[in-house]
């Protein structure tokens, strides 16, 4: 029962990193002016290739905008291309105020990630699996760290303090797309859940070892 634990307990602190680095756990929504009235001019004028859009997709509407559900990795990727934009730019003076707010978010998810490297080690290697469940609730903390560092940092896009003109210099700009929504999705919360998981994992096989065993681990101190 004890390699038992130590594996499943293993095996789902591992599954937290390409979790929190890969899946598409940020949705976000573009409404588009643009786009609508193309689709309904081209639906008006029987433009086939439009229409066989609309059918690719599923859509039997008119899209207003754009949707779709990007990873962290995606997330970097873009901070990265404007991190790395010169400094007279004005786009890097426009995300300048979110710069921070970002670091700080891209911190809390390496906390998280370091975390669960901690946990796979403890697991291993620790006899007092006591650090197992602390750690656990360390990478609770630190997921849920994420998503407030995330919201805050997105917040001037999703309130208006910072559009898509600030991006594109046209007075048409608006009208290409405006950001309404940028936030994390459902698939988020499969992080601190597995850190929970892993902290009840660890409580539950405690509670089943012989009572000498558990005098034992309350002397232990490492």
């Amino acid at each position: 029962m004890k390699y038992v634990y130590k594996i499943v307990s293993a095996l789902c602190a591992l599954a937290v990193l390409p979790l929190v680095v890969f899946s598409p756990m940020i949705y976000y929504y573009f409404s588009s002016t643009a786009l609508q009235s193309l689709f309904t001019v081209g639906q008006l004028l029987g433009n086939e290739t439009l229409s066989n859009a609309m059918d690719k997709f599923g859509l039997e509407t008119v899209p207003t905008g754009m949707a779709n559900n990007v990873s962290i990795y995606d997330l970097f990727d873009l901070f990265m291309r404007f991190k790395n934009i010169g400094n007279s730019s004005e786009i890097a003076e426009t995300v300048a105020q979110m710069i921070p707010s970002l670091i700080a978010t891209f911190i809390a998810i390496a906390l998280t990630l370091i975390t669960a490297i901690v946990i796979v080690v403890l697991a291993f290697a620790c006899k007092d699996n006591r650090k197992v469940i602390a750690a656990s609730f360390a990478g609770i903390g630190f997921s849920l760290m994420v998503k407030m560092l995330f919201e805050n940092a997105v917040s001037p896009l999703v309130n208006g303090e910072i559009t898509i003109t600030d991006f594109i210099d046209s007075a048409w700009a608006s009208l290409i797309a405006e950001v309404e929504i940028i936030t994390l999705n459902s698939t988020f919360y499969f992080i601190p859940i597995t850190f929970g998981f892993i902290a009840l994992w660890t409580i539950l096989y405690n509670a089943t070892l012989p009572e000498k065993e558990k005098e034992e681990r309350k002397k232990m101190i490492g």
